[in-house]
């Protein structure tokens, strides 16, 4: 028998992305107009996340604009996603696992925006609390706002705000998990960090979109 001791094995918390997209629609050409993102390690958040907002290049259904809020004249103005792209791109990488409430949705715009801007793959390991949630109460309405009224989890406003549905999904995984949930203040959560003051809005119908190429990354 040796006498020499097994090698200690130090293992660390996974760590966690929790994130969310609010788009112009719903279908496949559809585009993201927000962008909210948590990190978690540890059953803890850290820091105060990713919060972008981006010029999509079309006008939201009224459907989806009356769910996020933001207007068609106020995302002209914003950041094109392509400018940002590699930002985001590294922010998501430091995670082992991205965790989405309907993963399906969040990653078919996700992947194709890094895509269109040219960046790798998306390839990281992810989780999906609506398809958790089905298999925890079968039978039961799996929509976010079905799920964190069974946890006792409440959102701050009617809106779906990218930021604040990211800290939510947070806080039903974590109850998935049986972890103990402490969520920031929901009415405190910061605006899209990059944020841009649009001009005066015109009267009357919208002027069409002019063209716009992307700045170049610094």
């Amino acid at each position: 028998m040796s006498n020499h001791a097994a090698p200690a094995t130090h293992t660390r918390a996974k760590k966690i992305i929790v994130l969310d997209t609010e788009t112009t629609g719903l279908l496949p050409y559809d585009r993201i107009v927000t962008l909210g993102a948590v990190r978690v390690e540890g059953g803890e958040l850290l820091g105060k996340g990713l919060h972008l907002i981006f010029d999509p290049r079309k006008n939201s259904h009224p459907d989806a604009e009356r769910l996020h809020g933001w207007d068609n004249w106020t995302t002209r103005f914003q950041d094109l996603f392509a400018e940002l792209a590699p930002g985001v791109f590294a922010w998501l990488s430091w995670a082992d696992l991205l965790v989405m409430h309907n993963a399906e949705f969040d990653l078919r715009y996700l992947r194709r925006e890094l895509r269109k801007a040219g960046q790798r793959e998306l390839t990281t390991e992810y989780h999906c609390t609506m398809m958790a949630a089905r298999e925890l109460w079968p039978g039961q309405v799996s929509t976010l706002d079905a799920c964190l009224e069974r946890v006792q989890l409440t959102r701050a406003s009617h809106l779906h705000g990218a930021l604040e549905d990211a800290v939510l999904t947070a806080g039903l995984y974590l109850k998935m998990q049986n972890k103990h949930v402490r969520l920031p203040r929901l009415d405190r959560l910061p605006a899209p960090t990059n944020f841009k003051q649009p001009e005066p809005r015109p009267d009357g119908q919208l002027p069409r979109r002019s063209p716009k190429r992307p700045k170049a990354w610094p």
